[in-house]
């Protein structure tokens, strides 16, 4: 009862929009977990604004992670809509770090305009464990495609995400993440706060 009522929080909390591309997806759940997750999301430029996000991840098997989110910001970027999947490529083990791809389509409104958009984004990642407590670091460079419906223009965009997850010393299973976005070309500068529960 306790953890229907934690999700049930969650996802009424989890109307707004979206800075994370990585979020969970690199975070190593056991096997056959559904993950249910509030992102607190902060865009600083390029269509500045806060929001919240509700994401939905499901582990498929050892090498596939998938996930979906929906969200609404206060600023240009109206309402926003993801999918994605990270596939493992090299597992964490020993010294080697995680290397894995994650693919994703988005579409959003921002600023009156319909954009959709698709991408992968190479990430490689460690467990490590900080003060007696296992967290995983992240490093990812999201390449996509930005299509504007409405003047029929497109866009490449290249951007540089870094994080890290762990579980939270509060609350059992709770799982936090943090997640930075830095621009190269056509991107914005974005943070994001979540926090997750793992359900059966």
């Amino acid at each position: 009862m306790r953890n229907i009522l934690i999700s049930a929080i969650l996802t009424i909390f989890s109307f707004s929009a979206f800075a994370s591309i990585i979020g969970l997806s690199n975070h190593p759940f056991t096997m056959q977990k559904h993950i249910v997750t509030t992102e607190f999301n902060s865009y600083v430029n390029n269509g500045a604004g806060t929001g919240l996000s509700a994401r939905y991840l499901q582990r498929i098997n050892s090498q596939l992670n998938v996930d979906a989110a929906a969200g609404f910001t206060n600023g240009d970027r109206a309402s926003t809509m993801r999918v994605g999947a990270d596939y493992q490529l090299i597992p964490d083990y020993g010294r080697q770090p995680k290397a894995s791809i994650k693919g994703f389509l988005l579409t959003e409104s921002f600023d009156g305009d319909r954009i959709n958009t698709f991408g992968v984004a190479p990430t490689i990642s460690k467990g490590f464990s900080f003060w007696g407590n296992e967290a995983f670091p992240y490093l990812a460079v999201p390449l996509s495609v930005n299509m504007n419906t409405e003047n029929q223009t497109y866009e490449t965009a290249t951007s540089v995400a870094t994080g890290i997850s762990g579980r939270l010393p509060f609350g059992k299973d709770l799982v936090g993440n943090f997640e930075l976005n830095l621009p190269v070309e056509n991107s914005a500068t974005a943070f994001v706060f979540g926090i997750s529960l793992p359900v059966q």
